[in-house]
């Protein structure tokens, strides 16, 4: 029988690009042993998840008459009694609102395979909670930034994602033994040979080197801009997403403070820091006997961090400045331009 790796998230480690990767490379990866199927309607295997959640963006017919069940039997029947592994990759099944996973149902449908491995990767909450909020803004969804921090904090959540990785830790005990279970962490699977794509080839045990695999176009990665950059410019234009001249003019000032930046205000950044440093360390010593060796690195912001609200007035002026000098070019630059002064004046004087 065969062996399964579930890859379950969390967002915004790198998934996108993880599921692009092995899916531009499907064939190669079956020749190292690796499979890992197009099911649609995406790279990914979210459409698994519907046997327990609603996916407004799969509809019914697409599953036809055996719906989610008969498509999680195809899988098994598939790959459970084939050589090598089989790899499924779905951040749905980390998704805790309004719908998620039974995990104890989940488990039981991978009973047919020899073993069984479900991958998760850590990310600090800090991080979390502004890249989910800039997803959500790049999707022309804008939150308001103060209600949305605030949810996340009270709720343990931001928007239907858990961002308290010891809580999903619990959930998928539920239904998988510790053993079964590797975390990792984002930020040190960046920093290895080869980034996260190596990374993940070599828990698989492909025997692939990262060079060996085509590499997805970089516009399909789910590339974040910094997100306070996003942020100031969505607020300049009407609370809005806003063109790409626009924002790369305020990154460019933002980036001439030389400091690393942060969507959320010094308060925010505070509370999350606070409330989830400990646990993280908590859930990094309770696996510890089943993944010696394991960490997760959650060091103090630096003293010179950039938090919303703090914007230096150099930068607010040098802002003004390029706009005046005509440096934003985009479509009906000259009304657009005016609008942004107005509201950057407004953001200028209430921060």
């Amino acid at each position: 029988m065969a062996k399964v790796i579930l890859h379950v998230g969390a967002h915004k480690t790198g998934t996108t690009y993880l599921q692009n990767l092995f899916h531009l490379n499907r064939a190669r990866l079956a020749e190292a042993g690796i499979h890992y199927p197009d099911i649609g309607p995406n790279t990914a295997h979210h459409a698994l998840a519907g046997a327990w959640m609603n996916l407004p963006d799969i509809p019914d017919r697409f599953y036809g008459a055996a719906g989610p069940d008969g498509l999680w039997q195809k899988i098994i029947d598939q790959y459970a009694t084939a050589p090598g592994t089989l790899l499924l990759s779905a951040e749905n099944f980390s998704r805790c609102y309004p719908e998620e996973i039974d995990m104890v149902d989940l488990a039981r449908r991978l009973e047919p395979f020899e073993s069984v491995q479900v991958i998760y990767v850590m990310r600090r909450q800090t991080e979390m909670v502004q890249s989910l909020w800039l997803q959500l803004a790049k999707s022309d969804r804008m939150l308001s930034v103060y209600s949305y921090v605030r949810d996340a904090i009270e709720r343990r959540r931001a928007v239907g994602v858990r961002i308290d990785h010891g809580t999903f830790y619990t959930v998928l005990r539920r239904g998988f033994a510790a053993e079964q279970i590797t975390l990792l962490d984002y930020s040190q699977l960046r920093r290895t040979a080869g980034g996260i794509g190596q990374a993940f080839l070599d828990l698989m045990d492909s025997g692939l080197d990262i060079g060996d695999l085509i590499e997805p176009p970089a516009e399909d990665s789910n590339i974040s801009p910094d997100p306070l950059a996003f942020w100031v410019a969505s607020q300049i234009a009407g609370k809005k997403r806003p063109l790409p001249d626009l924002q790369s003019l305020v990154n460019d000032a933002l980036g001439r403070t030389g400091r690393r930046t942060t969507l959320l205000a010094r308060h925010e950044y505070h509370k999350l820091d606070t409330r989830y440093r400990q646990a993280n360390a908590l859930l990094v010593d309770k696996v510890q006997s089943v993944q010696p060796g394991f960490s997760f690195e959650d060091p103090a912001p630096p003293d010179d961090l950039l938090y919303r609200g703090e914007i230096p007035e150099e930068t607010w002026v040098d802002i003004l400045s390029r706009l005046k000098d005509g440096r934003f070019q985009g479509p009906g630059a000259p009304q657009i331009a005016e609008r942004i002064r107005s509201g950057l004046r407004r953001l200028w004087t209430a921060g």
